[in-house]
């Protein structure tokens, strides 16, 4: 199994348009800019990275190629998603897909500018998670009651996302969920938490309800990822130590997957060439 206190760290994305992408990071979803170059932009709150974008002028879209389905900011409280909700509808909420009630967690959806899927959500309190008779985690998605969230939040000021917000989850694309859930079920170790009839899986450590999801809703049978496709660049897996890192990197190569240890952070692709770099708390 994989370390059990494995999460998210930050994605980065290939994007045609960096200035647009970087103020809608900054202005829309509330991150700060921690680090900025001609050709980069990193993006977070005071205590992490958690996007990273990188301009690609000769890039194409292919929304079936496997890639971002969205990327899932958790905040800290119901409290700091009603806050943030209400300054995102003050904006003019653009890019505005929906909401959902997940039992779990409840979530906001909507996309960048470039099309990548945005997810921003609190998680209920573990103690109020609801297992089935055979332990299986309960989870749905049902209607979520918007003015009652937005009357929760404490203030009509917002200059930044909760300073506590990580990366809770990402979600892919995938062309087929079979390979997704041989490599990331019974290669990389994570459990399998729920799918949906071979069109969706969702895999985690140590009891969350996911830290990765896969769907073939848009890229079933599509073209792997690459490197001129925008989009999904690559995404963190954080262990705990290198200790557990290791026992992870030693496994992939017992099973022949290649792992590129040229650099300083291992790297390793997927089935359908999404590139994960493998970090540790202290690196990323």
């Amino acid at each position: 199994m994989i370390d059990k206190q494995a999460t998210l760290g930050a994605v980065n994305l290939k994007v045609a348009d960096l200035n647009k992408m970087t103020a809608f990071y900054k202005d829309v979803i509330g991150l700060q800019l921690l680090e900025s170059t001609a050709e980069t932009a990193t993006l977070g709150t005071p205590n992490r990275p958690l996007v990273r974008l990188r301009h690609n002028p000769n890039g194409r879209f292919s929304r079936r190629a496997s890639g971002l389905f969205h990327i899932a900011l958790r905040v800290s409280s119901r409290a700091a998603l009603a806050q943030w909700l209400r300054a995102f509808a003050e904006a003019g909420a653009p890019g505005w897909q929906g909401a959902s009630d997940h039992l779990v967690s409840e979530a906001l959806y909507l996309n960048d500018p470039e099309g990548n899927g945005i997810e921003v959500y609190y998680d209920r309190p573990r103690t109020q998670w609801q297992y089935g008779s055979e332990g299986e985690l309960q989870m749905a998605t049902l209607p979520l009651d918007l003015e009652a969230l937005v009357g929760e939040a404490e203030s009509d000021e917002f200059a930044s996302i909760d300073p506590e917000t990580e990366m809770g989850h990402v979600h892919l694309r995938v062309s087929d969920i079979h390979p997704a859930q041989d490599f990331y079920v019974d290669l990389l170790g994570f459990d399998l938490m729920a799918g949906m009839s071979g069109s969706a899986l969702f895999v985690a450590a140590g009891g969350y309800h996911h830290h990765l999801g896969m769907n073939v809703w848009q890229s079933k049978g599509g073209e792997n990822n690459s490197a001129d496709i925008y989009g999904l660049d690559q995404f963190e897996i954080c262990f705990e130590s290198a200790e557990s890192r290791q026992q992870t990197i030693d496994r992939l190569m017992a099973h022949n997957h290649h792992v590129d240890q040229s650099g300083e952070i291992p790297l390793v692709h997927d089935p359908f060439q999404n590139t994960i770099a493998l970090t540790t708390s202290g690196t990323g």
